[in-house]
């Protein structure tokens, strides 16, 4: 019966559209600043303790890491008390050796994050770590008797550790040799992508 041919062609066509917009449906990126929140969080700090040291000696400071779920880092970034050049080092754990360096000119207290030329790859649970060589950083404090719990988690980072190590100005990445854990200083960070 033609009436009801036409109502199946109709039916038909109407899922093949439907398949196909649930086909084409992209996933969502979420993208995060997993260092830079975890300096804005004034939960994990005593505001009266915090404080920002400029023109010190020289360190290489910075967070090992791991992702909760496979993704990517698009750039690097510094926040720092005070402008110049600062050198950003990402780093593969598994060796400690250097994916890679931005070297970034920094405002006073302005945010600076810059593109890679290529994206790291992360896999989750894989441990990295972001560094940053500079003589200002900023400090956090929890409280004067109590220590930083790891891992701490912002977003699908798991912070593992600070670390720091004392270095010369201009000298090559080295990485850091002394974990405390009653402070945190020093803001490098990353872009990091995933798809929901």
């Amino acid at each position: 019966n033609f009436k009801t041919m036409k109502k199946t062609t109709y039916f038909l066509s109407y899922l093949l559209v439907a398949a196909i917009a649930v086909s084409c449906k992209k996933d969502k990126t979420v993208t995060e600043q997993p260092f830079k929140a975890l300096f804005a969080d004034n939960a994990l700090s005593d505001a009266a303790l915090n404080d920002t040291t400029t023109n010190s000696s020289y360190y290489e400071f910075g967070f090992e890491f791991t992702a909760t779920k496979d993704g990517k880092i698009t750039q690097l970034g510094i926040h720092n008390p005070a402008a110049g050049t600062v050198r950003a080092t990402l780093w593969d754990l598994s060796d400690t050796s250097v994916i890679v360096q931005k070297s970034i000119v920094v405002e006073a207290n302005v945010p600076k994050y810059e593109d890679l030329a290529s994206a790291v790859i992360v896999t989750a649970g894989e441990k990295y770590a972001i560094t940053m060589e500079s003589d200002d950083w900023y400090t956090k404090y929890v409280s004067l008797s109590d220590d930083y719990t790891y891992p701490i988690k912002k977003g699908n980072i798991n912070i593992t550790r600070y670390g720091f190590r004392s270095v010369l100005s201009g000298s090559p990445a080295a990485y850091p040799t002394t974990f405390p854990i009653d402070y945190l200083a020093g803001i490098a960070d990353i872009t990091f992508e995933t798809e929901e």
